[in-house]
């Protein structure tokens, strides 16, 4: 499985409870995520990392690890072509921000266990709570050692399968294709772009059934293209 460390926007880690109810405004454009930038209630890493995700409450307690997959991955979840997803992918090639990481299930190594639970052991970028009880919490890893285990361990995992909202899965690969589809019509489209890329929470495939929890809008986002 391919997935990378990649260079996120997300909440300033001191006003995060600030950033997190104001999303529905922040990421209702580039001149509004711009502005959320500038004042320092949102920033973008400059460098690539993974980020460990955990999420816990009364159904128990799950962690998977945040990285950028091959939009490819995007063809295991059942399309969806109604004018509702259509919007939502024009709005999301537009943003040029994807909003949230989609969920995917994996087979996950023991190695990969020992390996996460060890990146848990620091002090965690968030940990906020919803209306709903549930405890989000998030580790940033890029020490250059840490990265090169983690994606080691990915290497030699099977493909991920689709594990969350079929709409939004939709919306996401469509978004890339509308930013595909501008990027030939200029003559300047290579595949290696990072809309050709989705940023997605992988789950143990033994830690989730059916549906697999969500990473709050705006927690970890991935910039698809240039705004």
């Amino acid at each position: 499985m391919k997935a990378l460390p990649f260079p996120c926007i997300r909440p300033a880690q001191d006003r995060v409870l600030e950033a997190l109810p104001a999303m529905g405004s922040i990421l209702n454009g580039n001149d509004a995520l711009r502005g959320a930038i500038a004042d320092g209630l949102m920033l973008k890493d400059p460098g690539a990392a993974y980020y460990v995700y955990e999420c816990s409450g009364e159904l128990g307690r799950v962690t998977g690890v945040v990285a950028i997959c091959p939009t490819s991955v995007l063809a295991g979840g059942k399309g969806d072509a109604s004018a509702d997803v259509a919007a939502a992918a024009h709005a999301i090639a537009e943003l040029k921000v994807q909003p949230r990481p989609v969920s995917l299930a994996y087979e996950a190594s023991p190695v990969m266990d020992i390996i996460l639970s060890a990146a848990k052991e620091g002090a965690s970028l968030y940990a906020v709570t919803d209306p709903a009880g549930v405890t989000h919490r998030v580790w940033e890893v890029k020490r250059e050692d840490a990265v090169a285990a983690i994606r080691a361990m990915l290497d030699q995992a099977p493909d991920p399968v689709f594990a969350g909202d079929s709409a939004y899965v939709a919306a996401l690969a469509g978004a890339s294709q509308i930013l595909a589809d501008e990027a030939r019509a200029a003559g300047a489209y290579s595949g290696k772009e990072p809309f050709n890329f989705a940023v997605a929470v992988l789950f143990p495939a033994a830690q989730v059934s059916g549906s697999a929890p969500q990473v709050p809008t705006g927690l970890l986002t991935h910039q698809v293209s240039r705004f």
